[in-house]
C-alpha cells in the first residue's frame, strides 16, 4: 500500500492528508487524479494511471528500448512471448497474491465461458481467471468512471502493451464482482459497453450531479417520455 500510495502522490505532486496506512488515503488520491485529468479527457486519466502502474516496477534489466520499463519489457521478451500460457497463469496468481489489499478477496479459477474461450489467444483457460469477489476499490470510490478510467482500461493496457500478456477485465456494477480474464484480449465492444455504465447514486462527480439535475429539469418540462428520470452514463466516463 505504501509504495502504491507514494507513486500516486508523486504523479499528483501531493499526498493525501489521510493517515499513512489508511485505505482512504488511496481513494483520496485516486479521486484527485480523476478530478485533475477527468476535466480534459478520460484518456488523460488512463495514461496517468498506467504511468503509476509502470512506476511500481524497476527499470532493470538494462538495454530495454526507450520509453519502456526494463522488468516489464524483458518479461514480455523472455516469458510472455515464448511461454504465453505459463505467463497468463503466472499473472493470474501474482495478481491474486499482490492485489488483494487493494481489491479485496480474490479467487483463481478457469476461463470457461464459451464466448471467452473462443477469444483465448493463450492457453485453454485453465487457471487463467482471477475473480475479485467484491471489489473494495469500486465499493470505496463509488464511481463507475473511476473504475473504468483508473483501473479497467489502464490495467488492461498495462498487461497487454507493457507486459504483453493478453487480459480483459470485466467488472459487474451490480454485484461489485470483477473478473480478470488472462489470455483473453480486450475488444472494441468491451470498451464501448464499459463506457455506457450509468452513474451510481452516490457518484461523487459534481458533473454527474449536474447531469441528473439537467435530466430532471427536462423531465419536468415534458422532455422525457413518461416523466421518468433515467440514470445517465457517468459524466466522466469518456468515449462516445
Amino acid at each position: 500500500m505504501a509504495r502504491f500510495r507514494s507513486k500516486l502522490a508523486l504523479e499528483l505532486g501531493r499526498d493525501s492528508p489521510q493517515p499513512p496506512r489508511a485505505y482512504a488515503g488511496i481513494t483520496d488520491l485516486i479521486a484527485a487524479l480523476h478530478e485533475r485529468d477527468g476535466g480534459q479527457a478520460a484518456i488523460m486519466v488512463e495514461s496517468a494511471s498506467r504511468r503509476v502502474l509502470c512506476s511500481l516496477f524497476p527499470n532493470w534489466p538494462p538495454l530495454n528500448p526507450p520509453g519502456t520499463v526494463g522488468l516489464l519489457h524483458w518479461f514480455g521478451v523472455l516469458f510472455a512471448a515464448p511461454f504465453p500460457v505459463f505467463s497468463a497463469r503466472l499473472n493470474a496468481w501474482v495478481t491474486w497474491s499482490a492485489a488483494q489489499w487493494l481489491m479485496g478477496r480474490c479467487e483463481v479459477s478457469d476461463v470457461d465461458d464459451p464466448a471467452d474461450v473462443a477469444r483465448l489467444v493463450a492457453g485453454s483457460g485453465r487457471g487463467q481467471l482471477l475473480r475479485v469477489c467484491r471489489c473494495r476499490y469500486l465499493e470505496e470510490t463509488k464511481c463507475a468512471s473511476i473504475c473504468v478510467n483508473t483501473c479497467k482500461m489502464p490495467t488492461q493496457a498495462f498487461f497487454n502493451e507493457d507486459m504483453h500478456v493478453a487480459l480483459t477485465i470485466v467488472p459487474n456494477y451490480e454485484t461489485f464482482e470483477c473478473q480478470f480474464k488472462f489470455g483473453v484480449p480486450p475488444s472494441a465492444d468491451d470498451e464501448a459497453d464499459a463506457r455506457e455504465i450509468a452513474c451510481f447514486s452516490e457518484c461523487p462527480s459534481r458533473r454527474a450531479a449536474r447531469a441528473h439535475a439537467a435530466l430532471a429539469a427536462a423531465s419536468a418540462l415534458g422532455g422525457l417520455q413518461g416523466g421518468e428520470v433515467s440514470a445517465p452514463r457517468c459524466a466522466s466516463m469518456g468515449g462516445s
